[in-house]
């Protein structure tokens, strides 16, 4: 970018959040299915995100007067199946300093066992490679990363429990300080097969700018050391984060060093069934593991669906699962083809 580029972006980004308010507006005014975003909306919204990592939270205050989406009851939230209640007041005030909050409840360890007996037995897309997908090659991988789509991920009924935890969405809902709709799920796998593509498979820090304003849950699915490619963030930079940082894209290693970060480089290294809340507006990675492979579940809600393309997952609900449906129709409203 020229000099004179760079002395207008500010300004530009600034036009871009106007732009972006009125582009919300417009995708929350309508009551038709959502699927996606205007690409120029959707371009508007990240570059805006450079303004500040709080920008996305701004914009969702501004622009989503009139929610879709739901808060738990205190009721719903205790009914939970992994995360006690007492925990979630804890929880919120963590993610507000820290922008990260590892649960002391965990997944029971038969649950876990059998997520992940799912995740090895459904089909898999390898990142990288135009093939079919096909359940991961655990003995012999041949790239960093597999990927199971959302229909799939959402076979095993305790994930569909996870994806589902009332009480998860009442901690989303009281951080991001308004209504939510679980917005997106996602599996994968991640092998010793990918150190050439780390920026493909996210082994790189960044920010994520999908949405507006919103709010993940890691699950490990298998035990997580040093080794095996332990989930990184940088503490704090949910709220601020320096300049040289600021951009949308990938940054390496020695770009947070020379910002004077690293001494808030934390890795989460947990034991299977460890639930993990992350504002990942902040910058963070996965590091690329060395020894062997990690398998993570990840659920999102967020404040809006404006933003990236919205998928609405097919899957055979359990019961548990169809009265969780009934009890939160708008957090849980992309699950309306599931039968």
């Amino acid at each position: 970018m020229s000099t004179k580029g760079k002395a207008l972006e500010p300004g530009l980004r600034a036009w871009r959040y106007m732009k972006t308010v009125n582009a919300v507006k417009r995708f929350e005014s309508t009551s038709s299915e959502k699927v996606s975003t205007p690409g120029q909306a959707f371009f508007d919204m990240r570059s805006a995100m450079d303004l500040s990592p709080t920008t996305g939270r701004s914009l969702s205050k501004r622009a989503v007067r009139n929610p879709h989406g739901g808060i738990p009851t205190e009721e719903q939230a205790r009914s939970s199946s992994f995360i006690a209640f007492e925990e979630i007041n804890q929880a919120v005030s963590a993610l507000q300093r820290d922008g990260v909050y590892v649960f002391e409840s965990r997944i029971p360890v038969e649950t876990v066992e059998r997520m992940r007996s799912s995740a090895l037995s459904v089909p898999a897309q390898p990142r990288g490679l135009d093939t079919d997908p096909a359940p991961y090659p655990r003995s012999n991988p041949q790239v960093g990363r597999y990927d199971i789509d959302e229909d799939n991920t959402m076979a095993s009924p305790e994930m569909q429990v996870y994806c589902s935890d009332p009480a998860l969405a009442l901690v989303a809902a009281q951080y991001l300080e308004q209504p939510v709709i679980q917005d997106q799920t996602a599996l994968w796998w991640t092998t010793t097969q990918g150190s050439a593509d780390a920026a493909m498979n996210a082994w790189l820090f960044h920010q994520d700018r999908d949405r507006l304003s919103f709010l993940k849950f890691f699950c490990y699915l298998t035990d997580v050391g040093p080794d095996n490619g332990p989930h990184t963030v940088v503490r704090g930079t949910h709220k601020r984060i320096p300049r040289i940082l600021a951009s949308d894209g990938r940054k390496n290693d020695d770009l947070v060093r020379r910002a004077g970060l690293w001494d808030r480089v934390i890795e989460l290294t947990a034991p299977a069934g460890t639930i993990m809340a992350v504002d990942t507006v902040g910058l963070h990675k996965g590091q690329p593991p060395v020894a062997d492979d990690r398998c993570v579940l990840q659920v999102e809600f967020a404040t809006s669906l404006f933003g990236a393309q919205v998928d609405y997952p097919r899957f055979t609900m359990s019961d548990l699962a169809k009265e969780r449906y009934a009890q939160m129709p708008q957090i849980l409203q992309r699950w309306k083809f599931a039968h």
